[in-house]
């Protein structure tokens, strides 16, 4: 009679087309970090140095972690694609011209992608200027287009000139803003970075990065009527993104990678 039912059960299976490792295929754990500054100086909450950066991806690559682009987290949603079994989010934040001069040539090293979220104000400064500086420069148009053909960097839109606090915080709403004036402000400012990165590029930028985490009632519904198919947030956790699920694309947590801590303290601490 147990014989029976086991063969029963095997047929059933084998006819479903379903194993218990099929389950857990279906959805991955994924950690984003979050990086701003990478530089020899100034080193704190918020910037890193390049070595221990190189640390960091040494770290993630002796433990079978394989750093994929957001783009490679969406079509895994979009039940399209597929992801390594440890796969990791590198992004970082603001655009600064040493994510190339560092960054860069470490993930080539290493084997990884990364994703960079650009202020499309900072880059317009940067317009005619020719002193490059890792420590104070941000990515000129010209080097956000090097940074693409390199095939290694996803560029992502962290607002054109909302980067602040004054006068409103980040993409937050303001006190007593009508929703019409609200998706007005939005759109006016995350369509003219979008259209500076895409004529640098030449792709379609999907990825939102919202500045400081910040976001107010209606925020995600109108970068998803926008077509951004993502969006980052400062919040920490680890992410857990099912295949043929978008839910998880609308509040992408990440974890602020303090240039304070050592490799193994942060990793550990987050469980990496």
């Amino acid at each position: 009679m147990k014989k029976t039912i086991l063969l029963l059960a095997a047929a059933f299976i084998a006819c479903c087309g379903f194993t218990p490792a099929d389950n857990a295929s279906q959805s991955r754990r994924v950690p984003v970090i979050m990086y701003h500054s990478v530089c020899r100086t100034n080193v704190g909450e918020f910037v890193i140095s390049p070595d221990s950066l190189r640390s960091d991806f040494r770290y993630l690559k002796e433990r079978g972690y394989t750093a994929v682009s957001m783009r490679d987290i969406i079509e895994y949603c979009d039940g399209k694609g597929d992801l390594p079994l440890k796969p990791v989010v590198l992004t970082f934040d603001d655009g600064f011209y040493n994510n190339l001069y560092y960054v860069d040539k470490l993930a080539e090293e290493f084997g990884m992608k990364f994703s960079v979220s650009v202020v499309g104000a900072y880059t317009q400064k940067e317009k005619g200027e020719t002193k490059r500086s890792p420590v104070y420069s941000y990515l000129s148009e010209e080097e956000i287009r090097q940074l693409h053909t390199g095939g290694r960097a996803e560029l992502c839109n962290h607002t054109y000139d909302m980067h602040r606090t004054h006068p409103r915080k980040g993409v937050s709403r303001k006190a007593g803003e009508s929703d019409e004036d609200y998706r007005a402000a939005l759109v006016a400012d995350s369509e003219k970075c979008r259209a500076m990165l895409e004529k640098a590029i030449g792709d379609r930028v999907e990825v939102f990065t919202y500045p400081f985490g910040s976001y107010g009632k209606g925020t995600a519904e109108i970068f998803r009527s926008l077509g951004y198919r993502a969006l980052l947030t400062c919040k920490g956790g680890v992410n857990v993104f099912y295949k043929g699920s978008t839910e998880g694309l609308n509040c992408v947590m990440r974890y602020n990678r303090s240039g304070r801590a050592n490799t193994e303290a942060f990793f550990k601490k987050i469980g990496v």
